[in-house]
Formats: structure tokens, C-alpha cells, sequence
């Protein structure tokens, strides 16, 4: 068999895996509505529908950048702290006398942009493990977001028009349900249309090989941490403009609710395999777990014990697709 007839052989494989995985995960993510219908009587209310939509607004918004973090063979565990920072830098410009507009880009730019690209550099030119270098970025965005808020929340001299960016609809959609939508579309695109993407995947896949194909590495894994990390500024942003206030603590575990929704979507933990929309799902999967925990009085550590649980299972059931197809 010629090289050509086996690339197209690898090919047709791998989307036939995320065509299965897209299938089955969405089978367990209807099933599980249905169940929870039954079990939690106020699970399908209107009310209760809008606010999930709100809770998984966050993480969509996130995982889109995330998956193809994930996809390269990479970890972005820094995305919950520079959410914080973001959120607490765009109050202070604000409070500064910033118009909002320009306020909120600097924010993202700051707390996102920058620090992204400072991920990316060391991951990929450095060499640097990852989950190590996000792990410290982590830490120092937080660390940032509880000196610029005196470890409390910022609520004095915000001005009138604070809220703007968060507070919006457009006919019956809202603020959240836009902004996920907008980006999932953006990034389903860039999946399924652009070069970029396919170095990702091919990245993700052989990191050697892709390197003597002459793919320039170091800038598609530098790009794939700017996007993730202004992202998860701009999440911060959002979020505080919505409720008014700058929260240092907000977005604690956000990273862990990504992971767990790319890896419960089919993206392969150690990249090379997955897709945009499968994450789409397996962020809806882990909003109604625990929104549906939440209406059923569940702690918070009982909710920690479930997510784990189904993070390993993700893991199982990706693998056991994987291999039946191969």
C-alpha cells in the first residue's frame, strides 16, 4: 500500500472515531436528560433551562479554545486564574476612568493575551512540561487578582455603564447563550476549515513527524495558549460585568470542568484525536450533572467525587471506542 493510500486510511479512521464518539456522547447526554427529568421535578423548568444555559456558557466558551490546547498534546490548567485576573483588571481600569469598552480589551489583552503567550513561549520554545508552566501562571494570575482586590471583591466607583458587556440581549437570546454561540462557531470553523487546525491535529499526533513536514511548531502551540488564555480573560470579564462586581475568587476549578468536558466530548488526553462539537456536548453533559446536583442539595464535595468519577470514565469509554474501531 502506497503512503498516500495509508494517510487516507489513517484519515477516514480518525474521523470515523469522531464520528462514533460525537454519536455515542450524545446518545448518554440525552439519556441523561431524560433521566434527570423524571428524577428532579423542577430539573426542565424554564427558569431552571436559562440559568444552566448560563453555568455552561463559561465552560463552552473556554473549551473551544482548550480543545485544541488538548489537541496539540498540551495542558492549559492556568485558564481559572487568569479568568480572576481578568475580571479584576478590567474593574480597576474601569474605576480608573477607562472607558468600558477600551477597559474590558485591555483587560483581556493583559490578562490573557500576554500571559498566553507567555504559556506558549516557554511551552514550546523552552521545552518546558506544559502542565508545569500553566500550574505558575495559574498561580501568579490569582495571586494578582487577590492584590488588586484586596483579597475581596471590588463594588465602589464602578461606573454606569460596567454591566454593558455582560448585561445584553438580543431578542430571546442573552448575553451567555451569544457569546457561546459566537465562539463555539468561530472555533468550529477553524476546526473543520483551516490549515492551522490540521497542523494541530498532526501536532497532537507525531510531534516529530510534524516537525520534519515543516510545520512550524513553535508557533502553532504559541497561538493555540494566546487563544486559550484570551479566552479565559475575556470569561473573567464577562462574568464580572454581569453581576457588577470583580470577584478575586471567582472561577475556582474552571481548567478541571474543561478538561473534563473535552475529555468527556472524545478529545484524547494526549492529543492527536477530537473534535469542537464533541466538547460542545460533553460541557452540556457536565452543566446538567451538576446543575442537577445542585437542585438535589448535593455538596460541593459530593460533586467533586462525581466529577471525578466521570472524568475516568470519559477516559474508559474513549479508549474502548478507539480500540473497537481500530
Amino acid at each position: 500500500m502506497s503512503n498516500q493510500a495509508v494517510a487516507q486510511t489513517r484519515a477516514r479512521a480518525k474521523l470515523s472515531v469522531n464520528a462514533t464518539q460525537n454519536l455515542i456522547i450524545t446518545g448518554i447526554f440525552i439519556l441523561i436528560c431524560a433521566a434527570l427529568s423524571l428524577i428532579v421535578p423542577k430539573f426542565l423548568t424554564l427558569r431552571n433551562i436559562r440559568y444552566l444555559f448560563i453555568q455552561v456558557a463559561y465552560v463552552v466558551i473556554s473549551c473551544s479554545a482548550t480543545t485544541l490546547v488538548i489537541l496539540s498534546g498540551n495542558l492549559d490548567l492556568s485558564i481559572g486564574g487568569l479568568a480572576a485576573m481578568g475580571g479584576v483588571v478590567y474593574a480597576l481600569l474601569a474605576r480608573a476612568g477607562v472607558a468600558t469598552f477600551a477597559a474590558a480589551a485591555l483587560a483581556v489583552l493583559i490578562s490573557g493575551t500576554f500571559i498566553g503567550f507567555v504559556n506558549g513561549t516557554f511551552v514550546s520554545r523552552f521545552k518546558m512540561p506544559s502542565f508545569i508552566v500553566t500550574i505558575a501562571t495559574m498561580y501568579i494570575a490569582r495571586g494578582v487578582a487577590y492584590i488588586g482586590a484586596g483579597g475581596a471583591v471590588i463594588t465602589a466607583d464602578l461606573p454606569g455603564d460596567f454591566q454593558k458587556i455582560g448585561l445584553f440581549s438580543i431578542g430571546p437570546i442573552n448575553a451567555p447563550l451569544f457569546y457561546s454561540i459566537l465562539v463555539f462557531l468561530i472555533f468550529l470553523f477553524i476546526q473543520n476549515k483551516t490549515v492551522f487546525a490540521k497542523q494541530t491535529y498532526a501536532i497532537g499526533s507525531n510531534l516529530v513527524t510534524a516537525t520534519l513536514s515543516g510545520i512550524n511548531v513553535n508557533r502553532v502551540v504559541t497561538i493555540l495558549f494566546v487563544l486559550s488564555g484570551t479566552l479565559a480573560a475575556f470569561n473573567g470579564v464577562f462574568q464580572t460585568s454581569s453581576f457588577g462586581i470583580a470577584d478575586c475568587k471567582i472561577f475556582k476549578g474552571l481548567e478541571f470542568d474543561v478538561i473534563i468536558a473535552c475529555v468527556l466530548g472524545g478529545t484524547d488526553i494526549n492529543g492527536g484525536r477530537g473534535t469542537i462539537f464533541g466538547t460542545l456536548i460533553g460541557a452540556l453533559i457536565i452543566g446538567v450533572l451538576s446543575n442537577a446536583m445542585n437542585l438535589m442539595g448535593l455538596a460541593i464535595y459530593h460533586q467533586d467525587v462525581v466529577r471525578g468519577i466521570v472524568l475516568v470514565g470519559a477516559i474508559l469509554l474513549h479508549r474502548l471506542i478507539s480500540n473497537r474501531i481500530r
